[in-house]
């Protein structure tokens, strides 16, 4: 196990310098076990005033079910969440001032009564509702005290015991021995009995009589122990336990924490009084004590905790929370009083004096290298030891002996005894004080180091240099790693593995990752740690651990395992816990972040880890109790008793809030909030009542309708929205404590934003028709837009076609037809047998043909005004017949007639020719048919043969070689805007099908 770090002298010149060598006596003395006289400070004292918004003169004080810290004053009610105190609104009753309170009780559902300065009592119900309850039977007189009974009836006194029974109370006891306005307390125990005090005698309820029996003939207070219990304690401090009912020990009924004048017990047994000069006592573990004689209070002549500051001067009253706190009223404000985890020790003064380590005996000890004292460090405290001579360094060899570094020589105790091992003399012989900077024993050398002779080892009897041995130059930390050997880290870097045996090292691991190393720990895995982190060295690489606040991981000085297995580092944020799974996880995959606990200066840890000593800051000697070396001091932690808050948190929404309107609980539709049209930003304030450390009461929230997924709110206690829509919502809250405790339930708020006329569903409806029929009507006109350009660009084609027409009738066809007349009148004065008419008729016969085409063109480029494409068909249909008679051609037509857009027809008639003449060509196919349907939508043509159809690649290209009828089909198509569609296989026949939309093929 390590004891102290070894260092060299380049190192020591920026260590802390230490003073005087001493020898402790060869037999360490007997140490006392007594306990301490009871003190504050291990508890973290906290007080608010007027200047943290504290009521002042509170005159009451109660805590409900649901975490409230209610305060009762002469100027009104306020409450306090551990936050913030605020003062809450009662209204004005008739003839009543309902903010003159004195008096308050907390019910066991969750409703408080209040007690007023003038006469009268009310209740404030969870839900918000206000009652005043009916006015004592004896006008005048004012209700002294009130408890509500395990079934929730309601008992007072007033000059007689009453209960409650509907709207009046009932009499249950009267008489002139009530007549005495001296009621101290009206107290339910855990076994659900009702008892009374009074100045000079204790009452009980009898169940079975329902009225009150005498039980003691003296008075004083009531407090409720944590078994249930009731103990009575006078003015001067006297306690006794009250007589147990029928089930002793047996803790029923919830306690409702409320203020007493004089003490309160809290959970773990600790009795708290008020009346002691100054702050007030605590004597922990009182209700152990005997039933009866006990007195509290701080002995006569015992000066008080002068550190204590409390709010005021006279302390009023005092209440133990359902947390464990313990709260203090007076005239100035309110204290607060929780227990620490980490606590102090009688050991004063700075932690970076100090050395510590644990012997193998189990024995914990420390060391001030300032004034050289020592001690035994005890659970309970810590015992002064008398050495012959100062201490200023503590160390431990590897089979537990102590080590006592001094000025002239070290000493090792051990079972059988002491060895006194004396440092080099100087330089003249004889002996001179030395700063020893640490002490380390490998099993096989003892090492140490001082300013003016270095680094040096004891071996076989003597002392020899650090040059006699194989080490690394500016070693700044040191480690066992085994008997005779090391682990040093040095100040460039660099972890080495030093071996006696060999006197070598291995070769280094590079720890620059680090920075400076602060501390070494080999006890389970080889963990190291520096101003830059803190990392494991697997596979002779360093790999850093991650977590999520790297300054957990920085500067750790000391490290333990307590004997659960979880992991202690002691650091620069203070002492951080990991459990023994979080750590296996995190060092299995250093990349994956450590999960963590820190305990800092809201648990009593003072400032930080001493790193500036360089010796180890935390150590074990039972598996369980934590020493720790902070900057503030040397610390004690019981682990395994950490005063855990097992309360959960109730969260509560405070307000929901625009820029328009603000909703709170209690106020007019809180419960269906309606936000105004036109709120695009919201916020949400919230809190939940923990009182002993609400600084660490995390929040996640998510709101329906926004949020994803639950959002972390860290301590924040208000988030807002922006950018919100109109629609219904729902907002829920969880709360978490400091110690992991989640809520049980879940706080919920509903409210919906209302849309403005814009974003209701109607007007988004009507926009929505509005734009469909501004777009509908842009299609119309688009269409008529597209039809007028095709028509005109059809009539321009006609016109064209017309004009090419009277040119070739009036010019081409008029001129060959006068030469056919001419040559013809030629032909006719030639004999008939003569050789040249032959030739010349001949010729005429050729022109005549040319001719008939010529007026077969013309007859085409005019035959456009029909525009009904069977019509166009028809002669064609005629020659293919006449010229394929082998072949049955048809024509079908069917639904209505419709006339045609200019062009459409034409266009349709020749492919329909094309495909027609191409079935008949070159298809061999003995049926040809060709059918046009007039559709409502869309016009379609359709030709069809059987025969041996077309050939795939010439499909795939879309023309076949050196041909262009299915390319010109695919224009003419295009043309009007159609699509045409051919179907074939090899054998399969051919289908043809075009298809014009009826916007494009139909006129009008």
């Amino acid at each position: 196990m390590v004891t102290s770090a070894l260092i060299s002298p380049g190192a020591w010149l920026r260590a802390l310098p230490l003073l005087a060598i001493a020898m402790l006596a060869p037999a360490v003395g007997a140490v006392d076990t007594l306990s301490p006289a009871p003190n504050l400070r291990n508890y973290h004292h906290t007080h608010w005033t007027a200047e943290e918004g504290a009521p002042q003169a509170i005159r009451a004080m109660a805590q409900t079910s649901d975490g409230w810290l209610w305060l009762g004053t002469m100027d009104g009610l306020y409450r306090f969440d551990g936050v913030q105190f605020s003062r809450y609104p009662l209204p004005p009753g008739l003839g009543l001032n309902r903010n003159m309170i004195r008096y308050l009780h907390a019910g066991s559902r969750g409703e408080l009564y209040m007690g007023r300065a003038a006469e009268g009592m009310s209740v404030l119900h969870p839900d918000g509702r206000l009652q005043d309850l009916p006015p004592a039977p004896d006008p005048g007189a004012m209700i002294d005290v009130l408890s509500a009974d395990a079934d929730g009836s309601v008992w007072m006194v007033s000059k007689g015991v009453y209960r409650l029974e509907g709207d009046r109370w009932l009499a249950v006891q009267a008489g002139e021995e009530w007549d005495a306005l001296d009621v101290r307390g009206f107290l339910l125990d855990g076994q659900g009995q009702l008892w009374i005090s009074r100045d000079n005698s204790i009452w009980r309820l009898n169940r079975q009589t329902r009225r009150f029996a005498r039980i003691l003939d003296k008075g004083g207070d009531l407090l409720r122990a944590p078994d249930g219990r009731l103990w009575l304690i006078s003015g001067e401090g006297e306690m006794q336990s009250l007589p147990a009912g029928a089930s002793p020990g047996r803790h029923t009924v919830t306690r409702s924490p409320e203020a007493l004048g004089t003490g309160q017990f809290s959970d773990d047994g600790a009795l708290w009084v008020l009346d002691c000069p100054g702050p007030p006592c605590v004597v922990p573990g009182a209700a152990r004590h005997a039933a009866s004689g006990y007195k509290v209070g701080r002995p006569a002549g015992a000066p008080a905790d002068a550190t204590i500051q409390m709010s005021g001067k006279t302390l009023t009253s005092i209440l133990v929370d359902r947390e464990g706190a313990t709260w203090v009223t007076s005239e100035g404000g309110i204290d607060r009083f929780r227990p620490k985890r980490v606590l102090p020790t009688e050991l004063e003064g700075e932690g970076v004096v100090f050395s510590t380590v644990a012997d193998g005996a189990g024995r914990m000890w420390a060391a001030n290298a300032l004034t050289g004292k020592m001690w035994q460090l005890l659970p309970e405290r810590a015992v002064p030891v008398e050495p012959r001579h100062p201490v200023t360094v503590l160390g431990r060899d590897p089979a537990g002996a102590l080590l006592l570094g001094g000025k002239r020589s070290i000493w090792r105790h051990h079972a059988e005894g002491a060895a006194e091992i004396p440092l080099p003399p100087g330089a003249d012989g004889k002996p001179m004080d030395r700063r020893l900077f640490g002490i380390l024993d490998d099993g096989k050398v003892l090492w140490t180091a001082a300013a003016d002779i270095g680094l040096i080892g004891w071996q076989d009897g003597k002392w020899q240099p650090g040059r006699n041995f194989s080490l690394p130059a500016k070693i700044y930390q040191s480690a066992l790693a085994g008997p005779g050997q090391m682990w040093l880290a040095t100040g460039n870097g660099e972890l080495f593995h030093y071996d006696l045996a060999t006197d070598a090292t291995r070769p280094p691991i590079d720890i620059r990752a680090l920075g400076m190393t602060a501390a070494i720990f080999p006890e389970t895995d080889l963990v190291l740690s520096g101003d830059n982190g803190t990392g494991v060295v697997q596979g002779g690489v360093l790999r850093m651990l991650h977590a999520p606040d790297a300054s957990v991981l920085r500067n750790v000085s000391g490290f333990v395992v307590t004997a659960d297995g979880d992991r202690w580092l002691n650091g620069a944020a203070g002492l951080v816990h990991v459990t023994e799974a979080n750590w296996k996880r995190s060092i299995d995959n250093p990349d994956l972040p450590l999960n963590y606990e820190v305990f800092n200066a809201l648990d009593g840890y003072p400032g930080r880890a001493v790193i500036e000593s360089r010796w180890r800051s935390a150590w074990t000697v039972d598996g369980r109790t934590l020493w720790l070396v902070a900057t503030g001091g040397v610390m004690r932690v019981d682990s395994a008793n950490l005063k855990r808050n097992l309360v959960a948190p109730t969260p509560l929404i405070l307000s929901l809030s625009s820029d328009k309107v603000v909703f709170t609980p209690g106020s007019p539709g809180w419960n269906a909030a309606i936000l105004p049209p036109g709120t695009e930003r919201l916020r949400v304030d919230f809190t939940a009542p923990s009182l002993r450390m609400p600084e660490r009461v995390r929040f996640e929230y998510l709101l329906e309708g926004i949020d994803s997924g639950w959002q972390d709110a860290g301590t924040r206690r208000t988030t807002s929205y922006t950018n919100v829509k109109p629609g219904i919502y729902v907002f829920r809250l969880h709360a978490i404590n400091e110690d992991g405790v989640r809520s049980a339930t879940q706080a919920v708020l509903r409210f919906t934003v209302e849309p403005t006329i814009w974003q209701t569903t109607w007007f988004k409806l009507f926009g929505m028709a509005l734009i469909a029929a501004l777009l509908f009507l842009a299609y119309r006109y688009r269409v008529r837009y597209l039809t007028r350009r095709v028509a005109e660009r059809m009539h321009v084609k006609m016109a064209e076609r017309e004009r090419i027409a009277r040119t070739l009738h009036d010019t081409f066809l008029q001129t060959v037809q006068s030469l056919v007349f001419r040559v013809d009148a030629i032909a006719a004065g030639l004999p008939k047998d003569a050789g040249a008419r032959a030739e010349i008729e001949q010729v005429l016969g050729h022109a005549r043909r040319a001719l008939g085409e010529g007026r077969e063109q013309l007859q085409e480029l005019r035959s456009v005004s029909s525009e009904q494409p069977e019509d166009l068909l028809e002669d064609s249909i005629a020659e293919l017949r006449e010229a394929q008679p082998d072949i049955a051609i048809g024509l079908r037509t069917s639904g209505l007639r419709r006339r045609l857009a200019v062009g459409t027809g034409a266009e349709v008639a020749a492919i329909a020719r094309e495909a027609l003449h191409n079935a008949c060509a070159h298809a061999a196919a003995s049926h040809v048919d060709a059918s046009l349907e007039y559709q409502p939508e869309r016009l379609v043509l359709t030709v069809t043969d059987d025969g041996r159809g077309i050939d795939a690649a010439v499909l795939h290209k879309g023309a076949a070689d050196g041909r262009w009828g299915l390319v010109g089909m695919r224009e003419r198509a295009d043309r009007i805007g159609g699509i045409l569609e051919l179907e074939s296989g090899s054998g399969a026949g051919t289908v043809v099908r075009l298809t014009v939309p009826g916007v494009r093929a139909y006129a009008g």
